[in-house]
C-alpha cells in the first residue's frame, strides 16, 4: 500500500474520519482552519493512497523558521492521536513524516501505537481530565468535590452571575482577560487575538462557541471559551480578571450544565502540566475521568542545530521582559502578535 500526503485543508478534511474514535476536536476541519489561517501553518495529512484503510490519517505540520525545522502533530493543540489502529499501517503512514528528516513531535492522549514504536521516545507527560455529562442533574452535583459546592455557593452570594456569550465582543473581551491572566501569573505571551476571531469564525458557523463569562453587576469577573465537537463539550481556555468572589468554579459548573443540556456526552477539561499542581486540583473537584497525554518525539540521528537552540533561549529571555509588569499590555499583546507561531 502508497501513502499519499494532502493538505487537510483542500482535502475536504472529515471525510470519513470525523467519527473516528481517536478523533477530537484538535483533528476537526474548523479547528484546522482557525489555526491554518492565524499561523499560516500548512496542515497536512498522509493518508493511505489505496486499499480499504481509508479510515486512517496522520495530521502533521512541517514548520520551518527561526527555530529551525521540525514536524509538529498538530501545532498548538493539547493532544492530536494518529487516527489509525493498526500497528502495520501506522508504520506505513509515519514512514513520510520520518523522510523529512526534521524532528517529530506528537501528544496522544488514547493512541497506544506510538509508545509501542521504538523509533518513538517517551519526553514528557500532562494530565487530561474529563466530566461525564451523561447523568441526572442531581448526579452531577453531587459528583462535585465539597470544596467546589462550597465555592458554587460563596459565589452565588456574593452576586456572581454567569451569561452566556456568542458574539466577537464575548471574544475579545476573553482575550482581555486572557492576556491579563498569562502575562501576570505565568509571565508567558498570550495566543494573538486573530486566533480567538478566527475560532469564532470557524465554530460559529454550526452555532458551537459560547463564551461563558461570570460577572457581578456590569463588571466582568472570568470567563470559559468553549468550543462544541461531535457531541463533546471543550473547555479550551479559562481567565480571569477577579477571582476574590470564586467565580471559576461557579463557571465550570454552569460549563456543565450547559454541556449537559444540550445532551451532550462529556466536558473534556484539557491539558493540565504536571508544573502546575493547582490546576490538576482545581479540575479534579469536578472530574470523573483522569488520563495522561504522552510526548512523544522522533529525533534524526547527530541532530544539532545551534542556532534552534541559541534562538529558543533568546525567545524565552524576551518573553520575560515583554511579561514584565511595568510593560504596558498593549505592548506585550503586540509581542504575542508577532512571536507566539514561534512557540509550535
Amino acid at each position: 500500500m502508497s501513502v499519499t500526503l494532502v493538505s487537510a485543508r483542500e482535502y475536504g478534511w472529515g471525510q470519513g474520519l470525523a467519527d473516528h474514535r481517536f478523533g477530537s476536536l484538535f483533528s476537526s476541519p474548523p479547528w484546522i482552519e482557525a489555526i491554518s489561517r492565524t499561523y499560516g501553518f500548512e496542515i497536512m495529512a498522509a493518508l493511505p493512497a489505496h486499499g480499504s484503510n481509508k479510515n486512517a490519517a496522520i495530521l502533521f505540520s512541517h514548520i520551518q523558521d527561526l527555530r529551525g525545522s521540525r514536524t509538529v502533530c498538530l501545532p498548538f493543540s493539547d493532544y492530536c492521536d494518529p487516527l489509525v489502529e493498526d500497528a502495520d499501517l501506522w508504520i506505513e503512514l509515519v514512514e513520510p513524516l520520518l523522510l523529512i528528516n526534521s524532528p517529530i513531535r506528537m501528544r496522544c492522549l488514547r493512541n497506544s501505537l506510538p509508545s509501542r514504536d521504538p523509533r518513538f521516545i517517551l519526553y514528557r507527560r500532562a494530565k487530561w481530565h474529563g466530566i461525564d455529562l451523561a447523568r441526572a442533574e442531581d448526579d452531577l452535583w453531587a459528583g462535585l468535590s465539597g470544596q467546589a459546592r462550597q465555592n458554587i455557593r460563596y459565589a452565588r452570594r456574593m452576586g456572581v452571575v454567569v451569561r452566556e456569550g456568542k458574539g466577537l465582543e464575548d471574544v475579545r473581551l476573553f482575550h482581555r482577560m486572557h492576556l491579563r491572566l498569562r502575562k501576570s501569573k505565568y509571565r508567558l505571551l498570550a495566543q494573538p487575538v486573530a486566533l480567538f476571531d478566527n475560532l469564532q469564525q470557524a465554530f460559529s458557523r454550526d452555532d458551537h462557541l459560547t463564551v461563558l463569562v461570570a460577572q457581578r453587576g456590569d463588571e466582568p469577573l472570568a470567563a470559559i471559551f468553549l468550543l462544541q465537537w461531535q457531541g463533546v463539550l471543550y473547555y479550551k481556555f479559562n481567565a480571569s480578571f477577579d477571582q476574590s468572589c470564586r467565580p471559576n468554579d461557579l463557571l465550570l459548573w454552569q460549563a456543565m450544565l450547559f454541556g449537559h443540556r444540550l445532551g451532550l456526552a462529556m466536558l473534556d477539561l484539557g491539558l493540565s502540566d504536571l508544573e502546575q499542581p493547582g490546576l490538576v486540583r482545581y479540575k479534579r473537584k469536578f472530574a470523573t475521568e483522569e488520563r495522561d497525554i504522552s510526548f512523544f518525539e522522533w529525533l534524526p540521528k547527530d541532530l544539532h542545530d545551534a542556532r534552534a537552540e541559541e534562538v529558543s533561549e533568546a525567545l524565552g529571555h524576551v518573553t520575560r521582559l515583554l511579561t514584565d509588569p511595568s510593560v504596558p499590555d498593549e505592548i506585550t499583546q503586540a509581542a504575542g502578535e508577532r512571536f507566539y507561531r514561534y512557540f509550535a
